[in-house]
Order: C-alpha cells, then sequence, then structure tokens
C-alpha cells in the first residue's frame, strides 16, 4: 500500500543524527541554536525559539501575549484540531471562522464577522501549502499568529510565508514539509515577546518558583530539521514536478495548489482534488483496491464536534475534498500507481 505520506529521508539525516549521539550532547544545544538562527534568516523573522512541538509553539505563543481565560481566539473550523487544542490549554475560547473557497484558507469577510471586544488573537494557518490572505487579516490590528506548518517555503509577493504575522509558528512533526519527528519553532520580531517565551520554554535552574513547562528541542529533533531545510527547495521542486503529472488526469479537478492564485505561491505540500460525480467513500475504496492510501485533508471540522454552529463552506468543503500522495520520496513506480488510480477515478 502507497502511504498518503512518507517522510523523505535519506543518508544525511543518518549522518547528522549519528554526529549528535558521538557527541553525547542530545539535549538542547548548539544545532538546536543553529536550527534557530537558520530559521529566522529563512522566514525573516528576527527571532526564532525552537521548541518541543507545533502545538507547543501556539500554546506559548498565547501564553507569551498574555492570553488567558475570558479570552477569544479566532481559529479556521477546517484545519487540525492542534489550534483548538492550544486555545483551550490557556483558558481561552476558541471561535470559529469559515473557509474562502478559492483558496480554503481563512475568510478575511468571515474573521471581520467574529471580532468582538474579547478577540486577543486570530490564529492564522495556510492551509495545504497554499498561501490566504493574510495580508487583509492584518488591517484587523489584532495580534496575528501565522501558522506555516503546511506552508514552509511558500510565497506571497515573493515573500516567504511566516514573515508577515506578528509571531509565526511552525511544526516538524513527521507528516510536514519539515518531517523531524516531532519539533516547532516560534518567529517574531519583538524581543520582549521573545523573551517571554524563552522564560516559559524553560523552567531549571530560575531565581523564582513561577509556572513554566518543559518545551525544548533536542539536538536530535533539530539536526534531523536542518537536513530537512537544507533541501526543502529540492523537496518543493520534486512535489511540483508530481503535480504537474497528477494535473494532466486531474485537469480542472484541482482544488490545491492553484497555480494561477496571483502573487501566491504555494509549496505543493498537498494535492487535493474533487470528483463531484464520485462520492468520497467510494474514492476511497478504488484507491485502496489500487494499492494507494486517499484521505480527506482535514479529519473533521473542528465546529462539526458539537454542531453548535454552520459553517457552509467548510462543510461543504470537506464533504467533497480528497487528498493525494505527493511527496519527494515516491518512486517513479509508486508515481505510475497513482497516476493509474487516478485515471480509473477520473477517465
Amino acid at each position: 500500500m502507497i502511504p498518503h505520506y512518507r517522510p523523505s529521508f535519506n543518508q544525511s539525516e543518518i549522518k547528522a543524527v549519528k554526529a549528535v549521539i558521538k557527541s553525547k550532547h542530545i539535549a538542547q544545544g548548539e544545532k538546536v541554536l543553529e536550527l534557530e538562527n537558520r530559521l529566522s534568516n529563512f522566514v525573516e523573522k528576527k527571532y526564532c525559539i525552537a521548541v518541543s512541538s507545533g502545538t507547543s509553539a501556539l500554546t506559548l505563543a498565547l501564553l507569551s501575549l498574555k492570553i488567558g481565560s475570558g479570552d477569544e481566539v479566532i481559529i479556521p473550523s477546517y484545519t487540525c484540531s492542534a489550534l483548538w487544542h492550544a486555545v483551550k490549554a490557556v483558558g481561552s475560547l476558541p471561535v470559529f471562522a469559515d473557509i474562502e473557497t478559492s483558496s480554503f484558507n481563512l475568510d478575511p469577510e468571515d474573521i471581520k464577522q467574529k471580532i468582538t471586544s474579547k478577540t486577543r488573537a486570530i490564529i492564522f494557518p495556510h492551509m495545504f501549502g497554499q498561501p490566504g490572505r493574510i495580508e487583509e487579516v492584518l488591517q484587523f490590528k489584532i495580534p496575528v499568529i501565522e501558522d506555516i506548518a503546511q506552508a514552509v517555503g511558500a510565497k506571497i509577493n515573493n515573500s516567504p510565508v511566516g514573515s508577515f504575522g506578528d509571531i509565526s509558528v511552525i511544526s516538524f512533526y513527521a507528516t510536514k514539509v519539515i518531517g523531524a519527528g516531532e519539533g516547532g519553532c516560534i518567529l517574531s520580531n519583538s524581543k520582549k515577546f521573545t523573551n517571554n517565551v524563552l522564560n516559559l520554554r524553560e523552567y531549571d535552574e530560575k531565581d523564582n518558583l513561577t509556572l513554566k513547562y518543559n518545551a525544548k528541542m533536542t539536538d536530535i529533533t533539530a539536526a534531523i530539521a536542518l537536513e530537512q531545510l537544507k533541501k526543502l527547495s529540492n523537496f518543493i521542486d520534486c512535489r511540483k514536478t508530481i503535480f504537474l503529472r497528477y494535473k494532466s488526469i486531474l485537469k480542472n479537478n484541482v482544488d490545491v495548489p492553484l497555480e494561477d492564485y496571483s502573487s501566491y505561491e504555494a509549496n505543493y505540500y498537498r494535492c487535493i482534488a474533487i470528483n463531484p460525480k464520485i462520492k468520497l467513500k467510494k474514492i476511497f475504496e478504488t484507491a485502496k483496491n489500487m494499492g494507494v492510501k486517499f484521505r480527506r485533508p482535514v479529519y473533521k471540522p473542528l465546529h462539526l464536534y458539537n454542531q453548535r454552529e454552520h459553517l457552509k463552506n467548510s462543510e461543504e468543503t470537506w464533504e467533497k475534498q480528497f487528498s493525494v500522495p505527493i511527496y519527494p520520496d515516491l518512486s517513479e513506480n509508486e508515481i505510475n500507481i497513482v497516476l493509474s488510480t487516478l485515471k480509473h477515478i477520473f477517465i
């Protein structure tokens, strides 16, 4: 079975991990510092702090903004649950906003309708590697946490995603663009904010006993992430090449990436498609029978867990979209099997 996603590793990651183990310094150290420096340059932010996971990055970012009980944070429903968990972890209320049907990212117009006097932040993920209209959201003058877990390497008007938000966060989970198993980063141009995050990340040998979090990254994780970052440009080129082969069959049935979305350059993290003539269950069964794992891009819109509200675009999108394997580790034979599966479904 061809999995929906598989990390793209080779000897460079193995060599990097071995070097860390041989150094006998496997906790947070020089490799973490090197990763922080490289990422701050890449994303064009002054400061970068490596942490233990993407969820930790979101949680510490919210805590460092002094967001807590009684506050509201606007997030999309059509996303992974990490955003919800981070908001709830600091005692705040997640407020769901709908997506737009062009990029499938947060709709600035719906965000505007959800803003209240209690809104303290907006978390804006660029979903599936497709940049969204974050510049319009910044005009609301509410702190924006830009989540680029799926969009590292994507650009808006030739500027890297992650350089726009007041704060940016990255995840290095195994299925992300830069896959290191776990880990994450928080980026900012504010020295005060950065010091707040640093104070929360490390608890030992402090002059006062206040609540802190053991959210440090190990040098092993950082070593893997560094090797992945070095390959990012090649990864994107490889994904694009595979996508163009898929598109020869998918044609106008592609939802993401949007190649004609002016000034917005995707990183081809996902290939999201639809087939309005066939139900998703049938598509998934067909793919499985042909030895390929297709899946929904989002497990379940978050607002559907309690059924208390209706987000039209999120619900309709979830009912029809499916995601096709598109990662650099795919072999030529595997790509041909995926192509054969798509032909069976669409032709």
